[in-house]
């Protein structure tokens, strides 16, 4: 107790108005008094105590999503998000993972012989290579043309849904973070075994499928085979507006680059 009311009879300057006061609160604006200086300690453990809650919210994501995603995801738009991972922050973090240990270990090119590429180099145009280079190094970035297109889709196929734009595109990008996680285990085993490279894509695909399915099904409520059909549907335009938006890249750079 002595302690304690020696620390607030100490006489500090209010950082808000500059008055010279003593105990918790200024008298003069009512702004709370900070009585001891910031030290290197206080700053470590402020740091500490900040990795701590992410890597605890982190990992409660990851369950939730693991375990139980509708159930987590509507629970998070029903607002239990202190214990949680922001949607796009779960996903770009992930989104980064994956990108670093594909560029990290040259995913794209562990079936390839050097020199068949490079000849391949030779007799293409310039515009090809820099487009595959751009997918090889930036294509995981075309992913988040996801979001949109799963929204919208969603809208039409369940125009009486409770959820609205925001809270949909809040349930695929948390999805679509887990699926990041997915492809980095995808990733890292094709570092061990390069001929499972090419199966990867086989095994993403079903994996959204599975995704689409789990949140038309789980999350929307709807009946089994109506959400098969919905989610494959869903599927098929993804595929068909990205590879409208690879082959409108493609030409641009054909035109930048060969003219």
């Amino acid at each position: 107790m002595a302690n304690h009311s020696t620390q607030h009879e100490e006489t500090v300057e209010c950082p808000a108005c500059g008055h010279k006061d003593t105990g918790s609160y200024c008298s003069a604006c009512g702004n709370t008094l900070q009585h001891k200086r910031i030290s290197l300690k206080s700053l470590l453990g402020s740091i500490l105590d900040f990795f701590s809650d992410v890597e605890t919210n982190y990992v409660h994501t990851f369950k939730g999503l693991l375990y139980r995603p509708a159930d987590f995801i509507s629970r998070y738009i029903k607002g239990e998000r202190n214990e949680s991972y922001i949607p796009f922050k779960y996903f770009f973090l992930n989104l980064s993972i994956n990108f670093f240990v594909y560029t990290k270990f040259d995913i794209a090119n562990l079936s390839e012989n050097t020199f068949d590429v490079e000849v391949d180099q030779l007799v293409q145009l310039k515009s090809d290579i820099v487009f595959e280079q751009l997918i090889d190094d930036y294509g995981s970035f075309f992913s988040l043309l996801i979001i949109p297109v799963y929204v919208l889709c969603n809208k039409i196929l369940f125009p009486s849904t409770k959820y609205n734009l925001a809270e949909l595109a809040t349930a695929i990008t948390f999805m679509m973070g887990q699926l990041m996680l997915l492809e980095v285990v995808i990733n890292l085993i094709s570092v061990l075994f390069p001929g499972f490279y090419h199966f990867s894509r086989f095994l993403v695909m079903i994996a959204e499928l599975g995704i689409l399915f789990v949140l038309a099904y789980k999350l929307m409520k709807d009946k089994w085979y109506h959400a098969l059909w919905k989610s494959g549907l869903t599927l098929a335009v993804i595929f068909l507006v990205l590879r409208m938006v690879l082959m409108g890249t493609q030409e641009i750079l054909a035109i930048i680059y060969d003219n």
